[in-house]
């Protein structure tokens, strides 16, 4: 599934954003980390998954964005997701991952919440 996966990074000052595209499952798992390796050489203090693009993730992607998640904190940097599609949110809300990353129905409001 990782050719039909894919992560666009662009940055707004120390916010990084990835656009995500695809799905984002067992068999792409590591996109996310490799993309995060990326913004830290390039000292971004800020991440934000964007899903416009209607991406799809299975329960290994979950996993994924919640080690995201733990690496960011541990170096005291945050993370927020724009534009899920209503399962994501409510895989976030079920799990708990709203108390812990800003979930906004746009880039602009996540964007205005770091």
């Amino acid at each position: 599934m990782r050719a039909n996966s894919q992560i666009s990074i662009r940055h707004d000052g120390k916010i990084a954003i990835f656009d995500i595209t695809g799905y984002l499952t067992d068999a792409s798992e590591s996109m996310l980390s490799e993309a995060y390796a990326n913004v830290e050489v390039q000292d971004a203090e800020k991440v934000l998954l964007n899903f416009e693009r209607r991406s799809f993730i299975t329960s290994s992607g979950f996993g994924e964005i919640i080690r995201l998640l733990w690496k960011m904190r541990e170096k005291g940097q945050s993370l927020r997701v724009a534009h899920p599609s209503t399962q994501v949110r409510n895989i976030f809300n079920t799990i708990g991952l709203t108390q812990s990353i800003g979930v906004f129905e746009s880039e602009a409001d996540a964007l205005e919440d770091f």
